[in-house]
């Protein structure tokens, strides 16, 4: 095969692949810049934001796995936070969801404990604190992934827990923190994440839920009858070992459709929504080196979701800009953290209506800040790297 053949091979993988042909020695600038860290307990990973105390701050949480325990930082509103203060948990927590669990009008947080295969419900006290209900919730074993919502139609929040090697499992909640025993729902591989939405639009929750195993597998969803019961779907492909899952509307019509990853391939793929209870083919596009997790934003305010991922070996956060079309910008914008990063959570950290990036970096105990550049009117110093002790 001759050169010219060789390249015009090169570009139709990449076409075929849903990403556009590379551009030689043309990238993208980093839109984010790394502003500030503050110090966790061992070992986090999964993290979240919301407001919390209800005073308009966005504010953190982050399970630590190695010390069993998940710290919790107000924030101030300037892209900082106050030091950490730290929970007692079970051991090995590896997820935490916020809701309010009792219906007080102030969100909770929920812990799931790998090593004890349970969650624990801490209910917010309104004064800046947690205090842990006093029910061991036992959904199953080796749980490994959580979502929320209202299944059933009574109001009241409640779980959906994934179970490695086996199924998922559904707790109704009783609108005071506490959970009725567990309810176990069949799915066709091995469940990994879990992510909950509208898929049909026709304003009944349904959820999606990532596959490994043999044959690959990929995305299955239940699509939520309203009263608890829930129809489900066959396997649609979504790259080798699927591992975490979000859903965002990739091609601007007004259906959600998935974003997963992939550890064995390095990659994303996007699942895209046909609107009749199907998907379209796996498209592929590249990530960094063991992308672990993601999360889907309008970071430009073009009006078109993006893709960020935490690339684990890397010690990066890749970003893709989505053209809202199904396809995404490439290559990535790479922008560089602290080692092993980890969990990510999307907010306004700093209040300059511009939407940053919290990372949680296991080997180092930190979560990284990363601030949303201004690109027309950038501001100073916004990469001078601040660290605040607990």
């Amino acid at each position: 095969m001759n050169k010219r053949n060789l390249i015009i091979t090169f570009l139709m993988v990449f076409i075929l692949l849903g990403c556009p042909p590379p551009k030689a020695g043309k990238k993208m600038p980093r839109i984010f810049a790394l502003s500030y860290s503050m110090e966790t307990g061992k070992e986090p990973s999964f993290l979240i934001t919301d407001d919390f105390n209800r005073n308009g701050r966005l504010d953190l949480a982050v399970v630590n796995s190695g010390d069993h325990s998940f710290s919790f930082y107000k924030g101030i509103g300037d892209g900082t936070f106050n030091a950490q203060l730290v929970y007692k948990t079970g051991r090995d927590p590896i997820n935490l969801i916020s809701a309010d669990f009792n219906e007080d009008g102030y969100k909770d947080i929920g812990v799931l404990n790998y090593a004890d295969q349970s969650i624990e419900i801490f209910l917010n006290t309104r004064l800046g604190s947690f205090q842990k209900t006093k029910q061991l919730i036992k959904p199953g074993k080796i749980p490994i992934n959580m979502a929320f919502g209202d299944f059933n139609g009574d109001t009241k929040i409640d779980l959906m827990v994934t179970m490695r090697f086996s199924n998922v499992v559904m707790l109704f909640g009783k609108g005071n923190g506490y959970f009725l025993e567990p309810i176990s729902i069949n799915v066709k591989g091995q469940p990994t994440g879990i992510v909950v939405g509208n898929y049909n639009n026709d304003k009944i929750i349904d959820v999606a839920v990532a596959l490994a195993g043999n044959g690959n597998k990929g995305v299955q969803v239940l699509w939520g009858q309203g009263n608890g019961k829930f129809e489900s779907s066959k396997v649609f492909k979504a790259g080798k070992q699927p591992l975490s899952i979000v859903s965002l509307d990739v091609n601007n019509d007004g259906m959600l459709d998935f974003v997963t990853s992939s550890n064995s391939l390095h990659s994303l793929n996007t699942i895209v929504n046909n609107g009749d209870k199907t998907f379209d083919p796996l498209k592929e596009f590249a990530s960094g080196n063991f992308p672990k997790f993601v999360v889907a934003a309008d970071f430009t305010g073009d009006g078109f979701p993006d893709i960020a991922v935490s690339n684990s070996t890397d010690d990066r956060v890749s970003v893709s800009l989505g053209r809202g079309d199904g396809t995404f910008t490439y290559p990535p914008i790479y922008h560089t953290v602290d080692e092993h990063p980890q969990g990510m959570a999307v907010g306004d950290f700093d209040g300059d209506g511009l939407l940053d990036i919290a990372v949680s970096c296991r080997d180092k105990n930190l979560i990284n800040i990363l601030r949303k550049k201004d690109m027309i009117n950038p501001k100073p110093n916004l990469s001078q790297v601040k660290s605040k002790s607990s």
